[in-house]
């Protein structure tokens, strides 16, 4: 129902819409997820460490290590050479004397020769001198088992016109006080003079030379292992240094053999 004048009234039997309100059964699209934008490019993407091969750095040369390649086989090899050198003269086990004896009042002749025990006589041989060079007379030394230790005899040979020579025992060698004496059969001679061999078996090295030889003979064996394990174990200064010291050894060779050719010839 309409109304007039100043205001408006409301139909009681008129009803006005309300909002619309959402039903529970309904969904509303839900809203999209953001864009995920990615920037660069697949060309600039880069890994590190994964499929590639980093190359070693070069390795220095360690010249202490070469030069120590470099003088060691000469060391060992002076070395070696010294050492054998010096137990051949400290090694040395024989000894020459020589003496010249005159007679005494009982008609012997002798001389005490200051040695130990241990030193036996291995040669002997005497002659008349001047003034008794005219006589003949000539000895040598033997040795024969007496007891504990070695007698070494001396014996004069004698004359025989009709036959051979034969020798006379005048005397010996007595190692226990090192004396020699003797007495020739011809009473008239007053100065002889005697050459012995000495040997002293303290002195002898002979075995140590024979070792030392051996070895000697070893040295390039030890140098070519040495040159192997300096590479297996990645000491490539020290095996260089070894290969050098033989090669500056050919060149010594060379340049030796070379200046014979041109001023030995």
């Amino acid at each position: 129902m309409e109304g007039s004048g100043d205001g408006m009234k409301t139909n009681p039997f008129e009803t006005n819409p309300s909002p619309e309100t959402p039903s529970v059964f309904e969904t509303s699209a839900a809203a999209p997820p953001p864009t995920i934008t990615l920037s660069g490019s697949v060309s600039e993407f880069q890994t590190q460490n994964y499929g590639t091969t980093i190359a070693p750095s070069g390795r220095k040369m360690q010249w202490k290590q070469f030069f120590l390649g470099l003088v060691l086989p000469y060391a060992v090899v002076f070395l070696f050479t010294g050492i054998m050198f010096a137990v051949e003269e400290v090694g040395d086990p024989w000894e020459y004397d020589e003496k010249t004896l005159t007679v005494n009042e009982n008609g012997y002749f002798t001389h005490d020769f200051q040695h130990s025990s241990a030193i036996e006589v291995e040669w002997c041989s005497g002659y008349a001198i001047s003034p008794d060079a005219d006589f003949s007379f000539s000895m040598y030394c033997s040795s024969e088992y007496s007891g504990l230790q070695d007698k070494f005899i001396v014996k004069e040979g004698v004359e025989n016109p009709t036959g051979p020579d034969s020798y006379v025992e005048i005397g010996e060698y007595t190692p226990q006080n090192s004396t020699i004496w003797f007495q020739p059969t011809n009473s008239s001679i007053e100065t002889i003079e005697i050459q012995l061999d000495f040997y002293d078996s303290s002195k002898d090295f002979d075995f140590v030379f024979e070792i030392l030889s051996i070895g000697f003979c070893f040295l390039p064996f030890i140098y070519i292992g040495a040159v192997i394990f300096a590479f297996v174990k990645q000491k490539q200064s020290l095996a260089y240094g070894l290969l050098s010291a033989l090669g500056l050894w050919i060149a010594i060779i060379a340049l030796f053999i070379g200046s014979l050719l041109i001023f030995g010839f």
